[in-house]
């Protein structure tokens, strides 16, 4: 709605438009930037997004000094989408997920490992730290290992055995003595 206000020093053409005018084509505007978006082709849906846009922000101005301000952050919200979208196609990477992404491999050739080898304790005699049930601490030549028993409950205090080593979990069971071995 087109209307206009005089005063007493002159004559100033003041435009004004209705709410409902203004988000209409606002609206239109967002639809055929959307609409660019999926349809392939020269652009003409963007440039007439873009537009439609502009037109509404400076429809939506009461003084020049607003609309000045509402296109100037148009441009620079359009420049900085510009910005981030010539960046993503450049490094084919979306850049909100670069710093959050490992993108380094973590091989053992690399150095990277999730458990120490344990192989050389297969075999070996240590006493019980902790109780195990299944797991606990044993210590074996002067060292705290971390165990897991084959199922029983063992002591603090006994002797046990390392019966199996696999992915660094190390297996225990009771130290057989050799009489209980004869019977």
């Amino acid at each position: 709605m087109l209307s206009s206000d005089s005063d007493e020093k002159g004559v100033n053409e003041v435009m004004s438009f209705s709410l409902g005018m203004i988000l209409a084509v606002f609206m239109i505007g967002v639809l055929m930037l959307l609409v660019e978006i999926f349809v392939t082709g020269f652009g003409i849906f963007g440039v007439l997004g873009i537009g439609a846009v502009l037109a509404s922000l400076i429809m939506a101005g009461a003084t020049v000094g607003q609309v000045g301000l509402a296109v100037g952050l148009a441009v620079f919200l359009s420049l900085a989408a510009g910005f981030w979208a010539y960046r993503r196609i450049k490094s084919n990477q979306s850049l909100l997920w670069r710093g959050l992404i490992l993108t380094d491999s973590t091989s053992s050739e690399k150095g990277y490992l999730s458990h120490q080898d344990k192989e050389q304790l297969r075999g070996k005699i240590g006493i019980s730290l902790t109780q195990l049930r299944p797991a606990g601490t044993i210590e074996i030549d002067g060292n705290r290992v971390d165990a897991v028993t084959e199922g029983n409950f063992i002591n603090s205090g006994e002797q046990v055995v390392v019966q199996d080593v696999t992915h660094g979990r190390v297996i225990v069971r009771v130290q057989k003595t050799k009489e209980e071995s004869l019977t």
